[in-house]
């Protein structure tokens, strides 16, 4: 009888060892699972606000921001442009103030990841008018 006790004993031993290797991997799985979401939403926000950096100097240097927009595959929404991109939106909002020298273009490029909005940049240009000698 002391040897089926002491067999019983290993095999509860071995129940419990298994439970607790269960349990920690599990628990190691969920932790990997939600480090990789963060890693993967911080590659978004990053991309976002590179690219929205990058957006605002393109649209600061261009002759034609409309064009340039919609070579980019901008959709016009009422007064915004929206360009969809991997993960995140950008926002462009396009402004003008008018003087007797020229035009005042303010383009405001906003980031938005995730359901919240990570920055916006302005673009503020002046173009000259043409003024007759």
């Amino acid at each position: 009888m002391k040897s089926g006790s002491r067999a019983n004993a290993l095999l509860v031993e071995l129940l419990i060892v298994i439970i607790f290797f269960m349990f920690v991997s599990v628990t190691l799985v969920e932790f990997f699972a939600a480090s990789r979401e963060k890693s993967v939403a911080a590659q978004t926000t990053g991309a976002a606000i590179l690219d929205a950096q990058n957006l605002a100097e393109e649209l600061y240097g261009n002759e034609d921001p409309e064009a340039h927009l919609q070579a980019l595959g901008g959709v016009r929404d009422a007064d915004e442009w929206v360009l969809n991109r991997d993960g995140y939106v950008l926002r462009i909002t396009e402004s003008n103030e008018e003087s007797e020298g020229g035009i005042l273009r303010t383009m405001l490029v906003s980031a938005e990841a995730h359901g919240k909005q990570l920055l916006t940049l302005p673009s503020v240009r002046y173009v000259q008018k043409e003024v007759a000698p």
